[in-house]
C-alpha cells in the first residue's frame, strides 16, 4: 500500500498549526491506578524501560498496600497478551467521571454508556461482575490518592513527566504537525489534543479517551505511531459503520492480528477486528509520509488490494 495511495506529503510550512503546542502531561488519579497496580504484582512496568527507572519504580512497591486490595481484580484472563486490558482502561474512562470529595460517581449512566457502546470490548468483559466490582472504584481511588507512600510517587513522577518533555520536544512538533494534517484532511472534530504518560503503565499499552472534543492519549512511553493510531481510530470508526455491509461480505476472518480482536467471533468482532486492522494499514502510511487525500478511497482501494491477494 506505500506507495500506492498519492496522498499528501508531510513537509514543514504545508498547513496551519490547528493545534496548540503538545506537551506530556499527567492525570494524578490516572497515575493513582497505575500506582495501585504497580502494589499489585503488575509487572509490564519493566518491558524497554532502562535499569535505573525500573529500579526506581521498585522502591515505592509497599510491603502491606491494604489499600489497593481493590486493584487486584483488574488483571483478568479475556487477553492473553495483555490481561490487565480492558479493566485497566475501563478504570482510566472512569475517573473522567468521578467526584472525588464524595467518593461516588458523577453520572454513572454516561460512564455506563460509554463502556456498553465501547465496539472492542466483549460481553463478558462488561457484564454484572463488572457493575458490581466498578461501583466501589471513587472510594478506593480516594484512598490511595490519599496515602503518604502515593504522594511521595506523584512528587517523583512530576519530576519525570518534565524529563520527558525535555527528551520529546522535537517528536512532540512532529505528532503536533501530523495531527493537524490528519484535521484538515479528516475533518476530525477533536479541538485539543492532551498526551497524558505514565512511566508504570506497559509502553505497548496506548488507550484513548473522549471528553467534550478533547483527545486524551495515554500511554506509558512517547511513541509516534501509537499517538497516530489511537487519533485514527476515533476518525476511522464512524466510517467503518458505514461500510459495515461491504465489510461483512468480504471474508475478514484471517487478518494478521491478534485473535483477541474478534471478541465473540460475531459480526462486531470482525468489524472490531478490521478496524484495526484499517487503523494499522492508515497510521503506516501517515508515518511515512503519505496521508491520503479521503479515507472512502484508501478504504476502497485496501479493500480491493486484499481481496486481490491470495490467503494462506
Amino acid at each position: 500500500y506505500k506507495g500506492k495511495n498519492k496522498g499528501s506529503k508531510i513537509q514543514k510550512g504545508d498547513y496551519q498549526m490547528e493545534y496548540k503546542e503538545l506537551s506530556i502531561t499527567n492525570i494524578p488519579a490516572i497515575s493513582a491506578v497505575y500506582f495501585s497496580l504497580l502494589q499489585c504484582k503488575y509487572d509490564f512496568y519493566s518491558i524497554e524501560r532502562d535499569t535505573l527507572l525500573i529500579d526506581k519504580l521498585r522502591s515505592f512497591i509497599i510491603s502491606d498496600c491494604r489499600e489497593c486490595d481493590f486493584f487486584l481484580d483488574v488483571k483478568q484472563n479475556t487477553c492473553e497478551v495483555y490481561p490487565y486490558w480492558p479493566r485497566a482502561a475501563m478504570l482510566e474512562t472512569a475517573t473522567f467521571y468521578i467526584d472525588l470529595p464524595q467518593e461516588q460517581f458523577v453520572d454513572f449512566n454516561a460512564y455506563k454508556n460509554s463502556i456498553m457502546s465501547a465496539k472492542n470490548i466483549s460481553d463478558i468483559e462488561r457484564n454484572h461482575l463488572f457493575w458490581d466490582w466498578i461501583i466501589q472504584f471513587p472510594k478506593a481511588l480516594k484512598l490511595v490518592l490519599q496515602s503518604n507512600s502515593f504522594s511521595r510517587y506523584l512528587k517523583w513522577e512530576n519530576d519525570w513527566i518534565v524529563e520527558q518533555n525535555l527528551k520529546y520536544k522535537k517528536e512532540l512538533e512532529r505528532i503536533r504537525n501530523i495531527l493537524a494534517l490528519c484535521k484538515e484532511k479528516f475533518k476530525s472534530p477533536i479541538q485539543n489534543i492532551q498526551v497524558v504518560l505514565n512511566p508504570i503503565k506497559c509502553v505497548y499499552s496506548a488507550d484513548y479517551h473522549l471528553k467534550d472534543n478533547n483527545f486524551i492519549f495515554c500511554s506509558g512511553s512517547l511513541r509516534e505511531e501509537a499517538v497516530i493510531h489511537e487519533f485514527i481510530h476515533y476518525i476511522v470508526h464512524p466510517i467503518v459503520e458505514n461500510w459495515k455491509d461491504e465489510i461483512l461480505c468480504c471474508n475478514f476472518t484471517n487478518l494478521d492480528i491478534d485473535t483477541s480482536y474478534y471478541l465473540n467471533n460475531d459480526e462486531v468482532g470482525i468489524l472490531n477486528a478490521f478496524e484495526e486492522y484499517m487503523v494499522r494499514v492508515l497510521t503506516d502510511a501517515i508515518v511515512s509520509g503519505n496521508v491520503p487525500e479521503t479515507l472512502e478511497v484508501f478504504f476502497d482501494q485496501e479493500i480491493n488490494q486484499f481481496m486481490r491477494t491470495p490467503q494462506v
